[in-house]
């Protein structure tokens, strides 16, 4: 298709056109990426691990402190529900300095956290096989292909209309469009973002709808928005981060390497921009992960960060950084690269 029949198409067949080249290419970036989100998830959790447990029950293992932070098969009291754990004998422990009934488990006596993005993966195979690298998968497809194509879509309208309305200010647009379109993405498959990160954090029997009535049921409605705050405090100033550098990027790598196709530009600027807003908002992506796992907490998102801080130290903050940037780094230049791809293809190459 010509660059003059492409300019000819209507407004609706231009925004169909690019929804299904962002939904073709948040499918792919999904299937690559839900192991090592899954990886990540699980280290992230861990961070809820209760170091300071003592056991006054009789058992073949000294006690649950490191057992609880690193077997995904032990089910806590009820005042501590974690989805990480499943279901075990009931013993009397006392936590720092709240006494509750926890379990024991015929876990190592020297049980291990994960070491890293590579352990997680390799003990997840091990247990779970196959199946647990791909948890939440469903919901990850549900939730990626509106969140992408909202996104994609809106963020290319609202950086087109606002540098031709306003060019005085044309380089602040990818900035407040990509804050923007976050914003409307995040909010409306927030309930689907919850389901994958509480499916990808346990082993869950139930699908989708299972997840989402139990979540009702436990915590009512409002739980379907848990963990919003810091998914907004994490993804718009990723957004704004990402598409502000990977503009830049782009600018460059066609201005030094003007022989370079635009998805070639778009692939390598794609991830150099989501290696830099991952790093950045790694310690809002923790907390995210904490608030949504634990269906108990009902701490805001400062201060879920502040005592994670305060308790395990700044490290703790970037915890799976690894994992995260394993993830978005390609991630972020496959989508991009594959939308370019099709909207080549489809005749919107603009």
């Amino acid at each position: 298709m010509s660059p003059s029949s492409s300019a000819e198409q209507s407004p609706v067949a231009t925004s169909l056109k690019k929804s299904l080249a962002a939904s073709t290419g948040a499918m792919m970036t999904s299937l690559f990426v839900t192991p090592l989100d899954v990886a990540k998830v699980r280290l992230q959790s861990q961070t809820q691990s209760y170091s300071t447990a003592s056991c006054g029950a009789k058992s073949k293992t000294s006690c649950l402190s490191k057992c609880v932070q690193h077997t995904p098969r032990i089910t806590p009291c009820r005042s501590m529900r974690n989805p990480l754990l499943s279901a075990a004998p009931k013993a009397p422990c006392k936590f720092r300095q709240m006494t509750v009934h926890c379990v024991q488990a015929n876990c190592r006596s020297h049980g291990l956290q994960f070491t890293g993005t590579f352990d997680a993966l390799r003990h997840i195979f091990r247990t779970e096989g196959a199946r647990g690298l791909f948890a939440g998968l469903p919901p990850t497809l549900m939730l990626a292909v509106p969140s992408t194509v909202l996104y994609y879509t809106s963020y290319d309208h609202l950086v087109h209309e606002g540098s031709k309305k306003f060019p005085e200010v044309a380089f602040l647009m990818p900035l407040l469009a990509g804050s923007s379109a976050r914003i409307v993405a995040a909010t409306i498959v927030s309930p689907l973002e919850l389901v994958r990160t509480r499916m990808q954090g346990a082993q869950l029997s139930g699908g989708v709808l299972q997840t989402l009535r139990g979540a009702v049921q436990q915590n009512g409605v409002g739980a379907l928005y848990r963990g919003l705050s810091a998914t907004l405090a994490r993804d718009v100033p990723f957004s704004a981060i990402y598409w502000t550098c990977f503009e830049q990027f782009r600018q460059s790598l066609e201005a030094r390497y003007p022989d370079s196709t635009r998805i070639q530009q778009s692939f390598c600027a794609g991830a150099m921009a989501g290696a830099i807003a991952a790093t950045i908002t790694t310690p809002f992506d923790v907390v995210k992960t904490l608030q949504q796992v634990d269906g108990s907490m009902n701490l805001s998102t400062a201060q879920v960060l502040r005592r994670l801080i305060r308790t395990q130290g700044p490290g703790a903050a970037m915890t799976g950084l690894s994992a995260r940037l394993a993830k978005i780094v390609p991630s972020c230049a496959i989508m991009i690269s594959s939308y370019e791809v099709g909207k080549r293809y489809l005749g919107i190459d603009n």
